[in-house]
């Protein structure tokens, strides 16, 4: 029996709007920080995985703590560049989301519920106070793991709350702060040593 292994990261970005309303121009000012989602996708999918396999990567953004997409492998072509993801975004958002991107109304709470219930899924929190990611071999807890990351800003008031109610173990990556998008590229180079 093959054992399908999943790398997922859970990015929280409360300030980007959920109904698309964003300028394509002015990703930072007019979309909320989108720009951050748009370059998290570009790490996960395009330039951080070398070995991975993309169809066992998935992205999860939860924007304004009420609209969760679901972003899966796009294949060839695949978007290139914060606009061209940015455009996907905003489509999805309108109703009009390519086949690998999956749009439902959802909070964090409700992610992490779906996750924690699941045997084979463990949920760590991206935290630069937590236990070493090299000192855990994260496959040995589980075959689905997923990272949670903030924006600019980190957690606010509400996914904290949420983190500590499902008692979320924190990993850390290091002392360095990492943009969000050099994260997610730091995740899969580290579990690209486990395959």
């Amino acid at each position: 029996m093959t054992i399908t292994r999943i790398l997922r990261f859970i990015i929280v970005l409360p300030r980007v709007p959920a109904d698309g309303s964003f300028l394509l121009k002015d990703l930072p000012g007019s979309g909320g920080r989108v720009d951050i989602l748009c370059r998290c996708l570009a790490a996960c999918f395009d330039w951080a995985p070398e070995k991975w396999p993309a169809e066992e990567l998935e992205l999860v953004a939860i924007l304004s703590h009420t609209v969760r997409l679901v972003f899966k492998n796009p294949g060839l072509p695949r978007p290139v560049g914060e606009r061209a993801w940015a455009q996907i975004i905003k489509d999805s958002l309108e109703g009009h989301p390519p086949k690998y991107v999956t749009v439902d109304h959802a909070t964090v709470e409700d992610t992490l519920e779906e996750l924690t219930d699941q045997p084979e899924s463990r949920v760590w929190v991206l935290d630069e106070d937590g236990i070493p990611i090299t000192s855990v071999n994260v496959w040995e807890c589980a075959t689905q793991n997923s990272f949670m990351l903030g924006d600019h800003k980190g957690f606010d008031s509400r996914v904290q709350k949420a983190i500590g109610e499902f008692d979320l173990k924190h990993i850390s990556l290091g002392a360095v702060t990492y943009l969000s998008s050099h994260c997610i590229a730091t995740v899969i180079a580290e579990s690209e040593t486990e395959l």
